[in-house]
């Protein structure tokens, strides 16, 4: 009778568990502890940090007043990391992939929403942009903008763009 994939691992961590503790549990269990480590020091700089009306905090209204994307990061680097410990001792350990089948989906559903979500929102903001300069540019032609206006404009940092920019073939936006 042919065992199975699945059996022979499971006959191999029965053989061998403290190989199969050693290459999956302590790696994780150090990352956790030093993962929590970095939340207690940002809680205690941020979150209760010495913070006077006169020196506020720079991340005041973020998740526990803690600079933007800490959390998101810290998840997105604990399952990167735990994929490749179990990537790296299924090398040794055939046959651990599909012991973890499940976890390996959510790291890849994962991946594909984080930087999705950042690719639109990168989108969203050249739109923004284009938008923006294109209604400049219209409300300036309706004005009969004037050399002084555009001098003005420039001063403040504010410049009228040429929509045939927009119209090029390749253009960003």
């Amino acid at each position: 009778m042919e065992v199975n994939q699945y059996m022979q691992t499971v006959d191999y961590y029965g053989e061998h568990p403290i190989e199969y503790f050693a290459a999956i549990y302590i790696p994780v269990m150090i990352w956790l502890v030093l993962s929590l480590i970095f939340v207690v020091v940002m809680f205690k700089k941020y979150t209760f940090g010495d913070w006077t009306k006169e020196n506020p905090n720079p991340c005041d209204g973020e998740t526990f007043n803690m600079p933007r994307g800490t959390f998101r990061g810290i998840l997105t680097l604990s399952l990167l990391f735990i994929t490749v410990v179990i990537e790296l001792a299924n090398v040794k350990i055939i046959g651990l992939e599909a012991e973890f089948s499940e976890f390996m989906a959510a790291f890849q559903m994962m991946i594909a929403f984080y930087f999705g979500a950042k690719v639109m929102h990168h989108i969203n903001s050249v739109d923004k942009t284009k938008t923006k300069m294109l209604a400049q540019a219209a409300e300036a032609q309706a004005l009969g903008t004037t050399s002084a206006a555009l001098e003005r404009e420039a001063e403040n940092g504010v410049t009228t763009v040429d929509n045939s920019y927009f119209e090029e073939e390749g253009a960003a936006g």
